[in-house]
């Protein structure tokens, strides 16, 4: 078995920049007892507890997005300009007649220390359901790009570019480890629900590489104020989230105000950053987001921050990689970032083998939160074990046999969360 995974990572390494590690324990279904859940309304060590929404957001918050930054995920900028370059409809009757297929050319210009800067020009597109141009919009960023997640002839490409699709023995191994939804979503079942859908690849504008991320990060970045964390990929490609609803207000053929962040894995982790930072965003399906995602840092199990920040230099701050063996002396932990979303609904999707993200971590964290939801009115997280399924809460968590991936169970749960709070 042990040799079958080490293929199935050299096959997919190819395609993904990374293998997600795959493992044959089980995650514990109880969490660790109410004394392993931190709680987010003490906030920052040096603050008494939020006693009232007026002093969460007024003091709490604010300097918990500063703490993120300066430990974690780097700057976001502080200003930024943005240009829709092109817009044109591709499809009147898109998948099956269920969509109308717009696409978007997009720049950006974000701003540090007062210097702007250009970022690469990318393309965002969406299916919106035909005759309900008011339709809550699910903001996709996935490991494959625009083509495969909305596969459509007429979707721009560049020339010889790859993909995740194709029916190729790469892909055909992708699928089998990852999941049937990997690559693509059921596009259709979401539309038939009543949702749209808006992808961008964030790969567009901050790669994801090493060596080719880290220098567009840098380039996009100067002019930093001394002693700021330049930011990371998740943090560049939370803004992407925020870059998508700046479009999609622009334009008047969309009515929507209902924006909902979707994320797996390292796009989990900017799903949240993203509505962490952004109180447009109304909504986020986390799935399995793990370390710098949902799961705390501290009494970690899975994949450690010396582990991630060793493997993927360019998604945090150098400032996140320092803490790695001494998570105890971080100020600040993800429960906290769930705290910042409240009390718009997040669900926490998960797997049983997929110990590596650490599920138990990322239900400790919701109990961590919990707290917070509650002094907004909101009854947080209504469950007690890691399976006790409750889509209609407002901090729901989503656990179901298997490992990492996007598989046929994941998208009914999802939907039915969807439909409990934007129906």
């Amino acid at each position: 078995m042990r040799l079958v995974q080490v293929l199935f990572c050299a096959v997919i390494s190819l395609l993904l920049p990374g293998c997600v590690k795959l493992t044959l324990a089980w995650a514990d279904l109880r969490p660790d007892g109410p004394e392993a859940a931190p709680d987010a309304l003490q906030s920052l060590q040096e603050q008494g507890p939020a006693t009232s929404v007026e002093l969460w957001e007024n003091n709490h918050a604010p300097k918990l997005r500063e703490a993120f930054q300066a430990h974690v995920y780097g700057y976001l900028p502080e200003d930024y300009g943005f240009e829709i370059l092109s817009r044109q409809v591709l499809d009147e009757a898109a998948f099956e007649g269920a969509a109308r297929l717009i696409e978007y050319k997009l720049q950006a210009k974000p701003r540090f220390g007062g210097k702007t800067h250009d970022a690469e020009p990318f393309y965002m597109n969406v299916a919106m359901p035909v005759g309900d141009g008011n339709a809550p919009i699910i903001l996709m960023q996935t490991f494959c790009p625009r083509w495969d997640t909305l596969p459509h002839a007429a979707i721009y490409r560049p020339e010889d570019a790859g993909g995740c699709s194709g029916g190729g023995i790469g892909a055909g191994i992708m699928t089998y480890v990852f999941g049937r939804y990997i690559a693509t979503p059921p596009t259709k079942m979401i539309l038939d629900r009543g949702y749209g859908v808006a992808a961008i690849y964030p790969s567009e504008f901050a790669p994801d590489s090493r060596e080719r991320g880290l220098a567009a990060l840098s380039a996009m970045s100067q002019g930093m104020e001394s002693g700021k964390e330049r930011w990371g990929a998740i943090a560049a490609w939370a803004w992407g989230y925020s870059l998508m609803i700046d479009a999609l207000e622009g334009d008047d053929t969309i009515g929507s105000s209902e924006y909902i962040t979707w994320g797996h894995s390292r796009y989990g982790k900017s799903a949240l950053l993203a509505a962490a930072f952004d109180a447009r965003i109304d909504g986020v399906i986390a799935h399995q987001s793990g370390t710098g995602g949902a799961s705390l840092n501290r009494r970690k199990k899975g994949e450690s921050v010396g582990a991630i920040t060793e493997s993927y230099p360019h998604w945090f701050a150098k400032s996140y990689a320092s803490y790695a063996g001494r998570e105890e002396e971080m100020p600040v932990d993800q429960h906290q970032l769930l705290a910042l979303i409240a009390p718009r609904p997040v669900l926490l999707g998960n797997a049983r083998r997929d110990v590596w993200s650490d599920p138990n971590g990322a239900f400790r964290a919701a109990l961590g939160a919990d707290p917070v939801y509650q002094i907004y009115g909101s009854e947080g997280l209504e469950q007690t074990r890691l399976n006790d399924w409750k889509p209609q809460a407002d901090l729901a968590f989503w656990i179901r046999p298997g490992t990492h991936g996007v598989v046929k169970e994941d998208w009914p749960a999802f939907l039915e969360f969807l439909d409990a709070h934007f129906d």
